[in-house]
């Protein structure tokens, strides 16, 4: 039995001392990481390669087992080689609508990482910049970012007075100001020829813009 124990001790003590910890990889070159791994008594085997925006092209990006763990001697360490960043064709975006350029991004797999908007004389949803520009990048990063039009400004302006005029008159007064037509209502005012502009809200004189919808009082057509 004592001799038993003493194999089974020596057996212990050799297995253990075949053990090595597996070292750090990450980022180094392939050479470099075999020329480590061959001093350790343990083997280096690429597994594959993949882009990595963190990685120089050729270094290693990933590694198993990890950094610090025990393992046998002559054993493999499996490493992923990076490709270096994704290098992307950008489309043009800049006039398209906001739909169309998210239909072009998504088909390219570029996510858009940030839209802003102000307004400008541009439609309405008009991409007016982007970044990055235009072109082969490898600063993609996130995602792409947008600036896009909410359309003109609104101008205000001082409602005119419109009672007397006929309606198709007042409406197309409106319509060349940029402002537009609210609620219509007729009722009967005698002595005034149907169709007559009779009241108007808001009043002549207060300040108005194009959001501003104006609502009419109109004589009744007989």
């Amino acid at each position: 039995m004592t001799a038993a124990l003493s194999g089974l001790t020596a057996m212990r003590v050799v297995l253990t001392s075949q053990e090595v910890v597996v070292p750090a990889l990450i980022q180094m070159s392939t050479p470099e990481a075999g020329a480590l791994v061959a001093e350790r008594r343990l083997l280096l085997r690429v597994e594959g390669k993949r882009h990595d925006p963190r990685v120089p092209r050729d270094g290693i990006v990933a590694q198993d087992p990890a950094p610090g763990t025990p393992l046998k001697a002559h054993r493999s360490v499996k490493v992923w080689v990076s490709l270096g960043p994704r290098r992307l064709d950008v489309p043009a975006l800049q006039g398209e609508s906001l739909r169309t350029a998210r239909l072009k991004l998504e088909q390219m797999q570029i996510p858009v990482a940030h839209i802003a908007e102000t307004q400008n004389a541009a439609e309405a949803g008009t991409i007016l910049l982007q970044a990055p520009a235009p072109g082969e990048t490898d600063s993609v990063g996130a995602g792409v970012e947008l600036l896009v039009s909410l359309g003109p400004p609104p101008f205000d302006y001082v409602m005119p007075d419109l009672i007397g005029r006929k309606v198709e008159e007042a409406e197309e007064t409106l319509k060349r100001a940029g402002l537009r037509t609210g609620d219509v209502r007729y009722r009967n005012y005698p002595g005034v020829p149907p169709g007559t502009v009779l009241r108007h809200l808001p009043a002549a004189g207060h300040r108005v813009n194009g959001s501003t919808p104006v609502a009419f009082e109109i004589c009744r057509p007989s």
